[in-house]
């Protein structure tokens, strides 16, 4: 679907891609055909795209217990690990590809360290008021993960 602006002009995909994202699913797809939420049924998440090609992800399982002790950095080795395995948060710098409907990740920081400097691609599919990005990774299981544009 295209996104046209005021004057009936097709926005490009970096204008469409810009502004606050919620989370609505985020689903791998095994090459067998079966899916598996790893964030569960209901995850939250937000996304920023700012204009100047900044961006921050957080993705993370909305059914985490609570942690015994109310202390922030008093979590069990079996809390942290939930929360570990629960949650992924990275932000850095992207760039649009127009050709392809994908953009070129630039990872600053992230929550699994091993990304950190990394870059990878996601391809964008936009129609109406929702995102989806798409990790096609050249050997392993695609990934979708569908935002809403946030109010």
């Amino acid at each position: 679907m295209m996104t046209f602006d005021a004057l009936g002009q097709k926005q490009s995909l970096k204008e469409q891609l810009v502004g606050t994202w919620t989370l609505l699913s985020w689903e791998q797809k095994k090459g067998d055909g079966i899916k598996v939420e790893r964030y569960g049924t209901s995850p939250k998440g937000i996304a920023f795209f700012d204009a100047g090609g900044r961006y921050i992800i957080t993705v993370m399982r909305s059914d985490r217990a609570k942690y015994a002790s109310n202390a922030l950095w008093q979590g069990t080795p079996d809390e942290n690990k939930e929360t570990a395995d629960g949650t992924i948060t990275y932000f850095g710098t992207y760039s649009i590809s127009e050709a392809d409907s994908s953009i070129a990740i630039h990872v600053e920081g992230s929550s699994f360290p091993n990304w950190n400097g990394t870059d990878q691609k996601r391809f964008v599919t936009i129609a109406g008021e929702q995102l989806t990005l798409t990790v096609r990774p050249s050997a392993g299981n695609v990934v979708d993960v569908i935002w809403k544009r946030a109010n």
